[in-house]
């Protein structure tokens, strides 16, 4: 492989750890710093606009980023095809899809209702159990697929490392 189509297979790579730290972040910043005070501090006055706006933008966000890292795990899988490292892309298939499926399945549905208004405090509080539920499932998701992608540029630095050493 050339250095110039290695250098973009590299970037292409970069791409994918990006995104995926962008959902670590957002993942573990909900489930530390946000969901231990929603039960207690969200009430049919706030709720709105603590939860609606910011879904709203991750949702417009995500919607462009998620298309293009799909194109990045297949040409990740493309490259890496017959490596040692090939179960990595592969692992981000199900990886990718899953808190998609999950957000698409029951978080849109949780969403909507917060959108249409909330009129019981009791239904409030049974919909962020099941909107924090669903995204903690999310999050458990992300974090292993952060951590294989974090393995699998270890990964590729040492062997790299490595057969420079060799030569």
């Amino acid at each position: 492989m050339s250095p110039f189509v290695r250098t973009l297979v590299d970037i292409n790579n970069a791409y994918i750890f990006f995104c995926s730290s962008i959902y670590l972040g957002m993942f573990w910043s909900l489930h530390l710093f946000w969901f231990p005070n929603y039960p207690s501090t969200l009430n049919l006055d706030n709720y709105y606009d603590a939860i609606i706006p910011q879904t709203t933008l991750a949702t417009k966000f995500f919607f462009v980023t998620i298309p293009i890292m799909a194109v990045a795990i297949l040409i990740m899988l493309i490259t890496e095809w017959k490596s040692p490292l090939m179960w990595v892309p592969i692992l981000w298939i199900p990886g990718l899809l899953a808190p998609v499926i999950i957000q698409q399945a029951g978080i849109e549905s949780v969403n909507n209702q917060f959108i249409e208004g909330v009129e019981s405090e009791a239904v409030l509080q049974d919909l962020l159990q099941e909107w924090m539920y669903l995204n903690d499932w999310r999050w458990i998701i992300l974090s292993i697929m952060w951590g294989v992608t974090m393995y699998f540029f270890i990964a590729k630095s040492r062997r790299r490392y490595w057969e420079k050493q060799a030569a």
